[in-house]
């Protein structure tokens, strides 16, 4: 009966201190990320925004200055339907969908450094950022994104047209 119950103390001392190096792995760990320069964020940011990199990002308020100046090249990430329907005054149309038929077409005469500016419609839209993505992937140097653009230049009463 003392051997069982020595093998059970033995046990249970085990998993004790497997859970006590658990536990102090876990805070030396917690600790050294908080301290560290360029530590890893402990939460997430599922957010649109937070799913593109920040530097991507352009405000409409931004955008709207770009298209004041005719500084950027406006670029509809939606389908060729959407976009006929409406869309940002002057952008193109390149639908992420089918970016290497009409890739050519749409970027006919934008140089690799121009600001391009993607937008699509709706929070949870992402052709914008794959558009974006593949456009810098490409060598388009100043790309964008006006996240939920469309609904946002809209409900704004910035301009627009059909066709």
């Amino acid at each position: 009966m003392t051997g069982i119950h020595q093998t059970g103390n033995l046990w249970r001392r085990a998993i004790f201190q497997a859970c006590s190096i658990g536990v102090l792995a876990i805070a030396l760990g917690l600790t050294v990320n908080q301290f560290r320069p360029g530590g890893l964020p402990l939460t997430g940011d599922w957010s649109a925004e937070g799913r593109i990199a920040q530097s991507m990002v352009i405000t409409l308020a931004e955008a709207r200055k770009f298209c004041e100046s005719r500084s950027a090249i406006f670029m509809d990430a939606r389908s060729l339907e959407d976009y006929r329907e409406g869309h940002i005054l002057r952008a193109r149309n390149l639908p992420m969908k089918d970016v290497d038929e009409h890739f050519d077409s749409a970027m006919a005469g934008i140089n690799l450094e121009e600001t391009i500016i993607v937008y699509c419609d709706g929070e949870e839209c992402s052709l914008s950022e794959e558009l974006a993505k593949e456009l810098f992937f490409r060598g388009y140097e100043n790309v964008k994104v006006l996240v939920n653009g469309w609904s946002r230049w809209v409900e704004a009463g910035l301009p627009t047209e059909k066709g």
